[in-house]
């Protein structure tokens, strides 16, 4: 029961959650969001190399830029074993440098990487081409 001016008015809760355009505009705002974070989550390795591309960075940094950039806040735990994989493939190199009294490992990409990369984005381009197709 809610009060309004005085008298009650009975709410059934469907009408709450869903009854209003309001209501249903957040609800799917929030699944667009939601996809929105898987999609990132899933383009995770190719987001960092591009990243690098740009330019190096320590892997603090790279988590932060996609949390700015794109409203994402991966764990470190996901950024760190990405960098130490493509490290071990030669995708990107590392070096030890001190960053306000801290030393931090800052990645670069490699020749390699640039390759792998050029063909995500290659892949990436032909995946969207194939989904705008007729049929």
């Amino acid at each position: 029961m809610e009060r309004e001016g005085g008298n009650k008015k009975e709410v059934r809760s469907e009408e709450w959650a869903f009854g209003s355009e309001m209501a249903r505009s957040i609800l799917f705002r929030a699944e667009l969001r939601s996809l929105w974070i898987e999609k990132l989550r899933n383009l995770l390795d190719y987001l960092i190399l591009r990243l690098l591309k740009d330019k190096p960075m320590h892997g603090y940094r790279v988590l932060c830029t996609i949390r700015d950039r794109y409203g994402y806040y991966p764990a470190p735990s996901n950024i760190y074993p990405i960098l130490s994989s493509f490290e071990r493939k030669n995708y990107v190199e590392s070096r030890l440098e001190v960053c306000n009294g801290k030393s931090r490992r800052v990645y670069s990409i490699t020749s390699e990487g640039e390759t792998i990369l050029d063909y995500e984005e290659e892949l990436l381009s032909h995946i969207i081409n194939l989904a705008n197709v007729k049929t």
